[in-house]
């Protein structure tokens, strides 16, 4: 095993050092991006080769003994190289283009334009604003640079930065999916457990009615809604995130304002997703029914509500563990939903950047929502590990 590891560094090196001291003469030579891709694929393997060492690492660290501290240093370990890979992808991607964003724009503004030497000045001073007159290391170097500073530079389309535009659009999104995933979570497992353990009528109907409900997309359903609640009888407002005549500002008459425009983006987003909790709920809580404890207690004459709580208490684990694939599902759900009400969230600004051919502000759109929907599953990951005992007294998850 240790002549494999050391035949795969000197590889690593080799290749590493390879792409380092060679600069392809253009940014889209095939044998830069040849060398690129080699060294990255290099290292996925010398990562997996090397992940045995990591686990005799742990068992010679007094620290590492620690359950917790061992799962926690995990999903760490996890997170840096998940966004360490993903960041990565969402470099090379533009690369598999058929074109880059510069000859885009370049034939997007030039319809119509007879002067081909301003044509062609315009084109080199927008590779000189990409970087993508330097090697493809030193536009690898500059874009991890970017992404640590959260500095994407000036958007084309907007004329702002765009870390401002991005940072104000993502506290609109989280303000619609937040709420949408807690009461969703709540309200689900909650009437999950109750239609397990009762045979009432009219809460069997609200859990058939709301299954049957979320095999809808949520952008169908977010238009039927504004077309009964804000066409027909215009309770609510269609398009926006508050009113025109209403100035942003920390006021209650301002919140307020947003409130009414949010009632139906979150409706179409939280009656759409809460079936799914709630047949996964009375899915665990029908299981639960099932184990020894519960009949146990039974025999000692315990209330229905009584074994429903021990009951859910146990089924809710699995349910937690479905929370950060949610999250991660709710942000793509969320940008549809958004562009259908006008809601201006991450989703309508994506739009407007993908019709300006904005890049800088589309780069900088997709790093944002990648790195929060990692950081959030992390997050729901070690609260998690608080939650389930099994991890406190000795158990730990990958």
């Amino acid at each position: 095993m240790k002549k494999e590891r050391i035949v795969s560094i000197a590889i690593v090196m080799l290749i590493l050092l390879l792409f380092l001291t060679y600069s392809p003469p253009s940014t889209s030579s095939q044998i830069g991006f040849a060398f690129f891709a080699l060294s990255l694929g290099a290292l996925i393997v010398e990562l997996w080769i090397l992940a045995p060492s990591m686990a005799t690492i742990e068992k010679r660290v007094p620290l590492f003994r620690k359950p917790f501290f061992r799962f926690f240093s995990r999903k760490l370990a996890f997170l840096f190289v998940a966004i360490f890979f993903s960041f990565t992808l969402l470099f090379i991607l533009p690369y598999l283009m058929p074109t880059n964003p510069v000859d885009m724009m370049i034939a997007r503004v030039s319809a119509g334009q007879q002067d081909v030497s301003r044509l062609l000045a315009m084109r080199n001073e927008y590779i000189v604003l990409f970087g993508l007159d330097k090697p493809l290391i030193e536009q690898y170097g500059l874009f991890w640079k970017r992404v640590l500073t959260l500095d994407f530079g000036p958007s084309i389309a907007y004329n702002r930065s765009v870390g401002s535009l991005v940072g104000q659009a993502l506290v609109w999104t989280l303000a619609l999916i937040i709420p949408v995933l807690i009461l969703e979570f709540t309200v689900g497992t909650s009437l999950g457990a109750r239609v397990a353990f009762s045979k009432n009528r009219f809460l069997r109907a609200i859990y058939t009615f709301s299954v049957y409900l979320s095999s809808a997309p949520y952008y169908w359903f977010g238009l039927i809604l504004a077309y009964i609640f804000a066409v027909n009888l215009r309770w609510f407002p269609i398009y926006g995130g508050y009113s025109l005549f209403v100035k942003p500002s920390f006021s209650l008459s301002f919140f307020l304002d947003v409130a009414y425009h949010w009632v139906l983006p979150f409706l179409s987003l939280f009656i759409a997703g809460l079936g799914g909790w709630c047949s996964g709920m009375r899915a665990m809580t029908i299981y639960e029914r099932q184990s020894d404890y519960i009949y146990y207690s039974q025999q000692m004459g315990f209330t229905r509500n009584k074994l429903r709580k021990y009951a859910q208490r146990n089924a809710i684990l699995p349910m937690i563990t479905g929370v950060p694939a949610m999250f991660g599902s709710l942000i793509g759900q969320t940008m549809l939903v958004e562009y259908v009400f006008g809601w201006p969230g991450l989703g309508t600004l994506l739009f407007g950047s993908v019709q300006a051919i904005d890049y800088p502000l589309m780069q900088g759109i997709f790093v944002f929502t990648v790195l929060v929907v990692l950081v959030g599953n992390f997050l729901i990951d070690i609260l998690y590990g608080f939650i389930d005992p099994r991890i406190r007294t000795g158990y730990v998850g990958g």
